[in-house]
């Protein structure tokens, strides 16, 4: 599934373990925005990471 990710969180290792859990590129733009392609058996673990406030889930065209 192709979506964007809103980075909340400013500390870094935390942006890092994430990134590295759901194989998300390193980087982001001026609006601390990344796109993504998560794989359908993970979105339940990012939703729950969403509702922990370290990222949001925005779901935009492309």
């Amino acid at each position: 599934m192709k979506l964007t990710i809103y980075w909340v969180t400013k500390d870094e290792s935390i942006r890092a373990r994430i990134r590295k859990r759901f194989g998300i590129p390193w980087g982001m733009t001026v609006n601390k925005e990344t796109q993504v392609e998560i794989r359908d058996e993970d979105m339940d673990l990012l939703r729950e990471t969403e509702k922990r406030g370290f990222i949001q889930i925005r779901f935009k065209k492309r």
